[in-house]
């Protein structure tokens, strides 16, 4: 694909040329006739020589370092420098038919006259490729900070009933190629049009969380449920009878099923490997510090609940509730009265001594 835009750009620029070329020999009115179609092309490859020059070694090795004046002198030395040359091979064939002019306002306000004619038509030809150059430099400024808006905020830009919106990217279920228009289908059953292609929203999206599996269609790796061979079988979403279901269409599609295989596997390896985190962990104890402050707590107040030893104590609710299941199971204390009006109370109060001097084995697992 890059060659092939590389022939077109090429392609491009030599017909470019010959038009100019063609210009130049059909006695424009920016062009003073030499006299012979040889002398035009010549003239013409002057003109030609000195925008390229401008646009391949003066704009990119001067203006882009930030010399913008030593880029300006150049350019106007090399303005004028075409110009001279191009009145020097059209003059001798000018003066023969407009000896009359030139014997009128004089050899040298005729010269400087055409001179100024023909050096500002070669600086505004040089300005092509300048503002060229110049919008393509802004356009990939733009996009690249499009890409990090998209990036930080996990938003996309769609159209709804012809108003302007922006919806999370997390809940895009897939993205389908319609002409000129990509339509945007989300978890929630909704369908949002968006202007531009499949393949610019697959740039800003980028390869880590969306993979693109025809010309039509771009899906995201996180709604992907498994992948057999050449198709691809979507999570069921609550508003589904049966899960969709998409062929892979694309040349490489050995290489995309690939991908989306191993994205598969390592999702479930994350999974599997979250679920025995969680299964092999113990539940944390309170320290004999806060089971102690507990215990005081409902010794100097029979009858508190979880929520009121909460709010005194500052623990947090969890705590409270590991704290009294370590002080019933050791028999300090006990519930009394039914569930939404009992509370605890302590089972002997002698027993405060033998709670603070204990406190630090009923803190261990139990």
């Amino acid at each position: 694909m890059k060659d092939l835009n590389k022939i077109v750009k090429v392609l491009l620029n030599i017909l470019f040329c010959v038009a100019l070329l063609y210009f130049f020999t059909q006695n424009a009115f920016l062009r003073p006739y030499a006299g012979s179609s040889s002398k035009e092309i010549i003239a013409g490859l002057l003109l030609l020589g000195s925008m390229y020059a401008n646009y391949f070694l003066l704009y990119p090795n001067f203006y882009e370092q930030n010399s913008h004046i030593f880029y300006w002198f150049l350019l106007a030395t090399l303005v004028f420098i075409t110009a001279f040359l191009d009145l020097a091979i059209a003059y001798p064939y000018i003066s023969k038919f407009n000896a009359s002019t030139i014997e009128a306002v004089g050899f040298l306000n005729y010269f400087a006259k055409r001179f100024l004619f023909i050096a500002g038509r070669n600086l505004a030809f040089n300005f092509f490729p300048f503002m060229f150059r110049e919008r393509k430099q802004l356009q990939q400024a733009l996009e690249s900070e499009v890409r990090v808006v998209y990036k930080d905020t996990q938003l996309i830009d769609i159209i709804d009933n012809k108003d302007f919106r922006l919806i999370p990217k997390d809940s895009i279920y897939y993205c389908l190629q319609d002409g000129n228009y990509t339509w945007i289908y989300t978890v929630e059953n909704a369908r949002y049009s968006r202007s531009g292609s499949l393949k610019h929203l697959e740039q800003l999206f980028g390869k880590k969380d969306f993979i693109r599996i025809s010309k039509q269609l771009l899906l995201p790796y996180q709604y992907i449920k498994k992948c057999n061979g050449n198709e691809v079988v979507m999570k069921k979403m609550p508003w589904q009878e049966k899960p969709l279901a998409f062929m892979i269409e694309k040349s490489d599609n050995e290489e995309i099923a690939e991908r989306i295989i191993s994205r598969l596997r390592v999702r479930s390896r994350k999974t599997d490997n979250m679920t025995s985190h969680r299964k092999s962990r113990k539940p944390s104890h309170p320290s004999g510090e806060k089971i102690k402050a507990v215990f005081l707590y409902i010794q100097e107040h029979p009858g508190c609940r979880c929520s009121g030893i909460s709010a005194q104590t500052q623990f947090s609710s969890s705590t409270v509730e590991r704290c009294i299941f370590a002080l019933k199971k050791q028999g300090f204390i006990k519930h009394t009265g039914s569930k939404k009006t009992g509370g605890y109370r302590v089972v002997n109060t002698s027993q405060e001594k033998n709670v603070v001097a204990e406190s630090a084995q009923i803190s261990k697992p139990i």
